[in-house]
């Protein structure tokens, strides 16, 4: 999406750690908007777009392997990571949708893993869907209130036991509220 007069550009880096099995409860940054939005001034931010960047520091020049799970024993292995943008904490990423309230996009990397038998080499099939706010919200999403990027992971063993980063960088326009817009989002601020 090309950047507008009036629009403004967001950085942020979050950070999460990845355990011993390769696992991640679902876990959740913040990304701090409150000197761009005032509800007492209806003013709030129309997010129009949110870009990521999974990045590992303990990897070579810091690149996230997209392979999420190294080739090992004789089972195949199902891995994923979830990256999602929202106004509302959800308690289990399995929860979290296209359809579920408040989230503005969602990303999903999957890798399926099958281990080589004898001479034929290993399967590997890597997805990575990314549902962006223009796909959801193509007017931009409105908020009055702190973004929530939450992730988890399962079965990451290409990354088990590190520590990972999201590089987050969010369009978005300034926009003053009507009546109507401030008590459809007020309870946003009741979520979080």
């Amino acid at each position: 999406m090309a950047k507008a007069s009036r629009d403004l550009i967001l950085r942020d880096r979050l950070q999460f750690d990845i355990n011993g099995s390769g696992n991640t409860d679902l876990v959740y940054g913040r990304v701090d908007l409150s000197d761009f939005v005032n509800i007492v001034k209806k003013e709030g931010m129309a997010i129009k777009e949110i870009r990521y960047q999974i990045r590992a520091p303990s990897k070579p020049n810091g690149v996230f392997a997209p392979t999420l799970q190294e080739t090992s024993g004789g089972a195949p292995i199902n891995s994923s990571l979830k990256v999602f943008a929202t106004t509302t904490a959800y308690e289990n990423a399995e929860d979290v949708g296209l359809a579920s309230p408040d989230v503005i996009n969602l990303l999903e990397m999957t890798t399926l893993n099958s281990p080589s038998e004898g001479s034929f080499p290993a399967i590997i099939e890597n997805q990575w869907t990314h549902y962006g706010t223009p796909d959801l919200h193509p007017e931009g999403y409105n908020v009055v209130s702190d973004l929530l990027i939450g992730v988890a992971a399962s079965l990451v063993g290409e990354h088990a036991g590190t520590t990972c980063e999201i590089d987050v960088m969010i369009i978005a326009e300034p926009v003053k509220l009507n009546e109507a817009d401030m008590t459809e989002m007020l309870t946003q601020q009741q979520d979080l």
